[in-house]
């Protein structure tokens, strides 16, 4: 209360202050009441005793107390009548009018009435449960043992007890409040490898949880019988998975990848998952996941059109149907393995487009790579290197070699050019980018990128397209007519676009051949001034 004085105190002095001031020569102005409203708001909360009404007497005595005013200044006029509040068990109208005028020296005029809050806050309202929201928990019960089997009897007895939670989707605040379990028979089947099912019933009453009653209520609608449900479940005498089992499936799914090739780690993923029965020729396992687990380099496949993808297969036993512990020991379920892929769908290198005057400089040492281990950045250019389309800057004097490179695209001219040219080479666009052959001597063995295929991710026969050029000699124009392949000269979207890219090398006798695989680059524009 103490506390409370001393804010009001000032802030109503300061108030009083101004009015003061610019009264002046003249008799203070006096202020509505109304303009004090949150403080008089305050000070009727602040009662010790929240469980009773305000009197006039004791209110009044109050705002003296709090220096609102002096006594006499304002009048209250508090409700006898106590209502039942909106957000509190109770609440009382109050009136204060301020008995300032010309003629005395009180502070306030006019009047206002507030509402003052006791009693304690009142409890949340209660969540009506429908019938609906009854007969959809029930479904949604029976939908749940249509796609769960329990291993035994006592699993199911112990699931299926008063006042716990109902499996599926039931409606909040709904548990069991009565139910019997009742086994109703079972199927012996003749063939050892399949599962024995036992057929179950659960049958009761839905009710609301224990302690939970302040908080859920039925609707009035609702009836005894609306409560009342029997479902049926199943119980499986689980089959053991041997280890011969996943050791037969590892070898098909390795052979079925062999006489495959896929255009990228998608299409491997789709094709696995659609075909698995017919590739796993075994009712008791299926697929559980398949993980993309990176490109990598395989040296003895370098000359191949595929690059090399390693994922991980996952298996699963099939409802009735269990793994045997030496096979969860020891993981074998767990496959590892690679497939060939056209594509490599994920983290595009970063190629910049430098434009300058209306030109554009799409050269391929403005390709960035990751200097991490083992990311598909690092195996691209691991390729380019290994098939001597790239190699690093000159390692004695890079930045001499890179500013050549630049002077040779004619982007700069005047005479600070030598400048400007000094200034791009430190510019963050060559930050881990490579020479791609540019100074380097004339060699066969060299491959020089002479011209770029870039191929729209969204033209029709990508695929196909991109194969029928791959490692093959043609002049441009064929290249382009059977491929619908766009040019360094023809291409226009070069901002964030991302292409599947094939370099190209001009032979001495006018024709390209083009590189043995694609790259996936993602073109980004960067405007250099002259």
């Amino acid at each position: 209360m103490k506390k409370l004085l001393l804010v009001l105190s000032s802030l109503v002095v300061t108030s009083s202050a101004s009015t003061i001031a610019v009264s002046c020569s003249t008799k203070a102005e006096k202020q509505n009441i109304d303009s004090i409203e949150r403080f008089l708001t305050i000070i009727l909360h602040s009662k010790e005793n929240d469980q009773e009404p305000w009197t006039n007497d004791e209110l009044e005595a109050e705002l003296v107390n709090q220096k609102v005013d002096e006594a006499g200044g304002i009048s209250v006029k508090a409700s006898d009548e106590i209502e039942e509040g909106t957000i509190t068990n109770k609440q009382q109208s109050i009136v204060f009018t301020g008995n300032g005028t010309s003629k005395n020296g009180y502070k306030y005029t006019g009047s206002i009435t507030l509402i003052y809050n006791f009693g304690g806050n009142k409890p949340a309202p209660k969540k009506k449960i429908s019938q609906q929201e009854l007969a959809t928990t029930i479904t949604a019960l029976q939908s749940f043992l249509d796609t769960i089997y329990f291993k035994s009897e006592n699993a199911v007895i112990s699931t299926f007890v008063p006042n716990a939670n109902i499996p599926g989707t039931p409606a909040e605040g709904l548990v069991f409040k009565t139910v019997t379990v009742t086994i109703l028979g079972s199927t012996q089947p003749t063939d050892p490898s399949i599962p024995k099912l036992t057929k179950f019933e659960i049958s009761g009453t839905i009710g609301i949880k224990n302690n939970d009653d302040g908080y859920y209520e039925f609707e009035d609608e609702v009836t005894e019988e609306d409560k009342k449900f029997t479902c049926q479940g199943t119980i499986v005498d689980a089959v053991i998975i041997e280890d011969t089992v996943i050791t037969e499936a590892i070898k098909s799914i390795n052979d079925w990848i062999k006489n495959e090739k896929f255009s990228d780690y998608n299409d491997f993923h789709d094709k696995l998952l659609t075909q698995q029965k017919e590739i796993l020729a075994n009712e008791q396992i299926a697929i559980d996941s398949i993980t993309d687990s990176g490109i990598t380099e395989n040296e003895t496949n370098i000359d191949s059109i595929y690059w090399t993808n390693q994922v991980s297969v996952n298996l699963k036993p099939n409802v009735g149907y269990e793994f045997s512990k030496e096979v969860i020991e020891s993981e074998q379920y767990k496959i590892k393995t690679e497939i060939e892929i056209l594509k490599i769908q994920s983290n595009p290198l970063k190629w910049h487009v430098l434009t300058s005057k209306g030109n554009k400089y799409i050269e391929p040492q403005f390709i960035q790579f990751d200097k991490n281990v083992n990311t598909t950045s690092k195996i691209q250019k691991e390729y380019l290197s290994n098939q001597q389309i790239t190699n690093e800057w000159n390692q004695d004097n890079d930045k001499l070699q890179q500013k050549e490179f630049v002077k040779s695209l004619n982007i700069f001219t005047g005479d600070d050019k030598d400048k400007k040219i000094s200034e791009s080479v430190n510019s963050y666009y060559f930050t881990n980018t490579t020479a791609f052959n540019y100074g380097s001597d004339a060699s066969e063995s060299l491959f020089k990128v002479d011209e770029v295929l870039f191929f729209d991710k969204t033209q029709e026969n990508l695929n196909n397209n991109i194969e029928s050029v791959l490692g093959q000699t043609k002049s441009i124009d064929e290249f382009v007519a059977s491929s619908n392949a766009l040019t360094r000269t023809t291409i226009e979207n070069t901002q964030n676009t991302s292409y599947y890219a094939v370099f190209l090398t001009k032979n001495s006798n006018g024709t390209y051949k083009a590189a043995n695989r694609t790259l996936n680059v993602l073109l980004q524009e960067i405007a250099v001034v002259d």
